[in-house]
């Protein structure tokens, strides 16, 4: 079946929902078997269907430590940019489907927390739509209606190939593996089984390890999609609309909270000196439904740092006073949490590539125990060797503070 013969199936099915009067993305089930066995063996189709496409996979998953939740937030993602495209194809005469505003909760959390903004623009023009200003994207000519068409059925099979990726990282037993070389393996296979066994068998051979993220994971914005209503008239629910005002309402967490940026995005000062001195990180109680889920981050670690917090420490340094009575004596110090630890999956001397904010431990990058970690511990992917080195110094000092007799409290 050629992408043409898809593009009328397609359009048949976006017709056939409204007359039964749903104008949405497109839902039948057989249409999206058909299409998913014909990806499953023919990766290149993409291509055909959507020129961009693999920029758009690649842009979505690329530096991302873990694959598992960076594709259902790209699939949402795709989801929404279908959505606007079959939107512009059915009811072209509704006005507000020809404004994009880019402070909406959906571009905000859906579409920008997948993607960036210069591919968000280009599959926006695809739908006829330019920059008026700052704050909005207008449709300037409708294009032809097989042009969106087009678009939204590239969209729907992206879409179904985030589940696919999906399929193959579920058999595959572990989400933490580079994208390249996640991507290389569907191009190179003719069905899932085979992929999965290509991904084994490169895992096995070669420890490689996964780029830094350049941004952060896709938020946890999971309402339903509702372009329609306006969200300041709603009844205060998290709604991904691309037409409407902001995604605030009395109970959903602060903008700056749920698309906060990673550690390592949160400062240029990454291991460098200039920050606070590193203190074990301390839990805050929540004050919202989505911080209860956040790990706390600690400080950026350096020995300028370190230096600093045992100075601070006048009971380890200090020479000792002399006893005083009863009255005066001081409650005793409240211990303090362990620092870091090397896992057993680290050879001695073996610089780690993975850190678990949950455990506190520094990992191998294919180690046995990551699935465990998955999806509630924080992972973070460690750059470069003379970040790794910093770590893995880091949990021999932490041995030595929180270990030796000395450092107790």
């Amino acid at each position: 079946m050629g992408s043409s013969s898809l593009s009328e199936d397609y359009r048949l099915c976006l017709e056939r929902e409204l007359r039964r009067g749903r104008a949405g993305v497109c839902g039948d089930p057989s249409l999206r078997a058909v299409l998913w066995h014909i990806l499953v063996e023919d990766f290149d189709l993409h291509g055909a269907l959507q020129d961009d496409a693999l920029a758009l996979l690649t842009d979505g998953l690329w530096g991302r430590a873990d694959l598992a939740p960076a594709l259902r937030g790209l699939a949402r993602a795709f989801e929404l940019l279908e959505l606007a495209a079959v939107h512009l194809y059915l009811l072209p005469w509704r006005k507000e489907f020809t404004t994009i505003k880019t402070f909406s909760g959906g571009y905000v959390h859906v579409l920008k927390g997948a993607l960036s903004e210069d591919l968000l623009i280009q599959s926006f023009q695809k739908m006829g739509y330019v920059r008026r200003d700052a704050h909005r994207l207008m449709v300037a000519a409708l294009p032809p209606a097989r042009q969106l068409v087009q678009v939204a059925l590239g969209c729907f099979a992206l879409r179904l190939e985030c589940e696919i990726l999906g399929e193959v990282l579920a058999q595959l037993g572990t989400s933490v593996l580079p994208a390249e070389e996640l991507l290389q393996a569907r191009r190179a296979s003719v069905d899932v089984a085979s992929c999965v066994a290509w991904l084994q068998q490169r895992l096995t051979r070669e420890e490689e390890q996964p780029p830094l993220p350049r941004r952060g994971s896709p938020t946890g914005c999971q309402a339903r999609l509702d372009l329609y209503r306006d969200v300041q008239e709603d009844d205060g629910s998290d709604e991904a609309s691309l037409y409407g005002g902001p995604s605030s309402g009395p109970d959903s967490p602060a903008s700056e909270l749920a698309c906060r940026p990673r550690f390592w995005e949160q400062s240029a000062r990454l291991w460098g000196a200039g920050g606070g001195p590193w203190e074990p990180a301390e839990a805050s109680s929540p004050t919202s439904g989505a911080s209860e889920e956040e790990e706390p981050q600690p400080e950026a670690f350096s020995f300028l740092s370190l230096r600093r917090e045992l100075l601070s420490r006048p009971g380890d340094l200090a020479p000792p006073h002399a006893p005083r009575s009863p009255e005066q004596a001081s409650p005793p110090p409240i211990p303090e949490p362990p620092g870091y630890q090397m896992h057993t999956c680290l050879a001695p001397g073996a610089l780690p590539a993975l850190c678990c904010d949950t455990c506190r431990q520094l990992h191998a990058a294919h180690c046995a125990t990551l699935p465990s970690c998955h999806p509630s511990h924080s992972l973070r992917t460690l750059r470069g060797n003379s970040q790794r080195r910093l770590w893995l110094q880091r949990a021999q000092v932490d041995a030595l503070l929180y270990d030796s007799p000395a450092a107790g409290p």
